[in-house]
């Protein structure tokens, strides 16, 4: 058997988890991953608890879309899809299960958004300028802004004040929210980077002790670097993205099918699924093996206003008690 094969740490601390599922019920989980699925020819927005229960598929228009982010007050979320020939931004409203807005028009791809925490931006990656770069737009579609020139990169990531984004290129890289002041951190992999709720820390994925693309965290001034799984050759992870409660780091792992080759193609993986591993100690275990066949691209936490529950009464709020009505 394979030492690290994949890849939750379901140990004590989930299982605590897991009885608050049990006895308050789905309101009241700190924290429930989503992700993009296909059931046919359905694309659903998909809602699964730490122990890869589905809780909730909402029926969307999303299409071709893999790539999405959540707005700050959970009723919304932007996303990038294939339309009028081309890949652009349009915001939905996930209660109403209706999009209201597309953001931007260039003929170039624009994909992979990211909400801003306080609400007021959404950065994402265009080739609009002739290289793959990282800009910024209000959420009505202004003031639109280049943040990077010629330094590619994944998935732009908010830090929790939005006053910062790292991203992937070369390296993990961090600046301002204007584009100003980059830093380098770590060498890492082309494949997305997450902070910690608590802003000190950034997940992302870089070449680990067993060959594998692993997921590592380290402090924002660039110390404590650390290795949290340990795979293989034959696994390749995206996407790290850190929980609300601190607790968990989300991803998608894929597997080769079969000896590695020098250029690998769609045929050459098993299907993906969602995988977490413990952020603070790391570890190995299984994959959420609910979510095989279904995933399309990345994972999102879904936030904490819509999962809130009345302090007096533990009541759902009305916000997630609509959700949970228009789901199918």
């Amino acid at each position: 058997m394979k030492r690290m094969r994949t890849y939750i740490v379901l140990g004590t601390t989930v299982l605590f988890s897991s009885c608050l599922f049990i006895s308050s019920g789905w309101s009241a989980a700190r924290d429930v991953i989503s992700f993009i699925s296909q059931k046919g020819e359905d694309i659903h927005l998909t809602l699964m608890n730490t122990r890869g229960e589905i809780r909730q598929s909402i029926l969307t228009d999303l299409e071709r879309s893999s790539d999405f982010t959540w707005a700050p007050h959970g009723g919304s979320i932007a996303y990038s899809t294939y339309r009028n020939r081309n890949f652009d931004i349009y915001v939905m409203d996930v209660v109403r299960r209706e999009t209201d807005l597309r953001l931007t028009f260039d003929a170039t791809k624009d994909l992979s958004p990211a909400w801003s925490p306080n609400g007021k931006w959404i950065a994402f990656i265009s080739e609009r300028a002739g290289s793959r770069d990282i800009y910024r737009i209000d959420v009505d579609g202004g003031n639109l802004m280049q943040l990077t020139k010629q330094k590619g990169g994944t998935k732009p990531a908010w830090s929790p004040d939005s006053q910062s984004i790292a991203f992937v290129s070369t390296s993990l890289f961090v600046m301002s929210a204007n584009g100003k002041g980059l830093k380098h951190l770590a060498d890492a992999t082309s494949m997305g980077c997450s902070w910690s709720p608590d802003g000190k820390q950034i997940s992302f994925i870089s070449k680990g002790a067993e060959g594998g693309m692993d997921i590592f965290r380290i402090d924002i001034t660039g110390k404590n670097l650390r290795q949290l799984t340990w795979l293989d050759q034959q696994t390749f992870t995206s996407e790290p993205v850190w929980s609300p409660s601190g607790k968990w780091i989300a991803y998608v792992l894929s597997e080769v099918i079969g000896p590695l080759k020098p250029v690998l193609g769609a045929d050459d993986f098993a299907e993906p699924v969602v995988c977490i591993v413990n952020a603070i100690d790391g570890g190995v275990g299984k994959p959420i093996e609910a979510t095989r066949g279904l995933v399309l691209g990345s994972t999102e936490w879904v936030p904490k206003v819509l999962l809130s529950v009345s302090p007096s009464e533990g009541q759902q709020t009305t916000l997630w008690s609509r959700l949970k009505q228009t789901g199918k």
